[in-house]
């Protein structure tokens, strides 16, 4: 979870448009598994839909692995099973039809893909090195379960064979408690298949922007498995976006009690807190945080955020210091950070940090506004209006940019381009320039 401090004279929300998309592609297959002695129908069907999606995550990703824009196909293993372990949690499995007739569990499902969203979404899991780790060791847990299960399965039936000759009663009565263990241990390793499915189902969901199918998906994966770290870690992220921040720190912290070196949940934990403005609370889980990872530049960022709430300007910006010492491309540290030394009144600074921003990012509409209003500071309308000029270049229909030019073109002297100003602010929604244009006689 990532803050920006708010603007100093307005809160803007910016959306990127996303792109069409190209055109689909749906992978349709079969299955019918064999159930053993060892069998439930639950089981059966755990195992029917753990054996459809591995058929079609490798169809697939052969599928988009040839179809990746890169001037060297990557065809090592390593590579096509981490592509296969990252859709398993970005592409969604549907099942079209199921049969269980005592003996054997039919399953017919389906995946369907885009290339351009998938190999997008790919990039954007590879980038992260948290969630790509999250999904490989799914992946590896799935390929242990199964094996310990075919496993125990061998061992089974040679156990089944020995007290089919087995005549003598001890022997038998060992034989009969050997099967027993072996059950169970094999239930176990079914659970585990089926906390990964839901795991995954969940990863679909939320992926989708389903946070509460998401949540109803992990609340069934850690019903099974109660230690699935990575279950209440990704939980945590799904209550987060419903901006339900209680059940959030609850789901972090059962994480962490599981897994205690995971730094990026202290870091949510914090962000949680810091949306509670808990900044006790959230300085303690940052501070936890870059104690495991000193190197995490969100961390800082958000920790700097925390401060900046609490008017403590100074740390805030030691805080987003660290954040660009680390990533140096990181716009909004350097656009937050010059909100705080806005606060401090250092407008020199400020506007430093305000153009930093803008040459890495020169779509950040929010850091031109707020240069305008530092150069307004000091009294430098001339550079006010061009960076007011640039962010409506950016956002054309943002009433307060007119404003504020307005009252720069006023200080220069230009009644002109004043009311101009004006008349589009008014026309616009401003209600403080509809109502001076009123008091002053000019129709907009």
């Amino acid at each position: 979870m990532k803050h920006e401090t708010k603007h100093i004279l307005l809160c803007l929300l910016l959306f990127m448009a996303g792109s069409a998309y190209a055109q689909q592609k749906t992978f349709t297959r079969e299955y019918t598994y064999q159930a053993s002695e060892m069998d439930s129908k639950l089981s059966s069907r755990t195992n029917a839909t753990t054996e459809m999606r591995n058929i079609l995550l490798r169809e697939v990703g052969t599928y988009i692995r040839s179809e990746q824009q890169t001037s060297v196909k990557d065809n090592t293993q390593d590579y096509a099973e981490k592509i296969e372990a990252i859709m398993a949690g970005i592409v969604e499995m549907k099942s079209l039809d199921e049969k269980w007739d005592g003996t054997t569990y039919y399953i017919k499902a389906e995946m369907t893909v885009d290339p351009d969203d998938v190999n997008r979404r790919i990039a954007e899991v590879l980038n992260d090195k948290q969630k790509t780790k999250e999904l490989e060791d799914s992946r590896k847990r799935v390929r242990e379960a199964e094996s310990e299960s075919a496993k125990l399965k061998k061992e089974l039936e040679a156990v089944q064979k020995q007290l089919a000759e087995e005549k003598n009663a001890h022997n038998r009565a060992l034989a009969e408690k050997q099967s027993k263990t072996l059950q169970a241990s094999y239930n176990k390793q079914v659970d585990k298949l089926s906390a990964e499915d839901y795991f995954t189902q969940g990863y679909n969901a939320e992926n989708a922007g389903l946070h509460a199918l998401a949540i109803e998906y992990y609340q069934k994966s850690v019903a099974i498995d109660p230690n699935h770290a990575e279950t209440y870690y990704n939980m945590g992220l799904a209550y987060a976006n419903q901006k339900n921040y209680t059940q959030a720190i609850i789901c972090y912290q059962k994480d962490v009690a599981i897994d205690p070196n995971n730094a990026k949940a202290y870091t949510n934990m914090g962000a949680a807190y810091t949306e509670q403005k808990n900044y006790t609370q959230a300085m303690s889980c940052y501070q936890k945080s870059v104690a495991i990872d000193p190197n995490d530049a969100l961390t800082y960022y958000n920790m700097g955020h925390a401060y900046a709430e609490q008017k403590n300007y100074t740390q805030a910006i030691i805080c987003y210091q660290k954040t660009v010492a680390i990533d140096p491309n990181d716009a909004s540290a350097y656009y937050n950070m010059g909100n705080t030394y806005f606060h401090q009144k250092n407008y020199t600074q400020a506007i430093i940090c305000f153009q930093k921003a803008v040459a890495i990012d020169p779509n950040h509409a929010k850091a031109y506004i707020n240069m305008g209003v530092t150069y307004a500071n000091q009294k430098n309308y001339t550079q006010a209006i061009s960076c007011y000029q640039k962010f409506i270049a950016i956002d054309p229909n943002n009433a307060v940019a007119y404003n504020n030019m307005g009252n720069a073109y006023y200080y220069l002297g230009n009644v002109d381009k004043q009311l101009e100003c004006y008349k589009k602010a008014a026309r616009l929604g401003d209600i403080g320039c509809q109502n001076w244009l009123k008091e002053n006689g000019y129709s907009w």
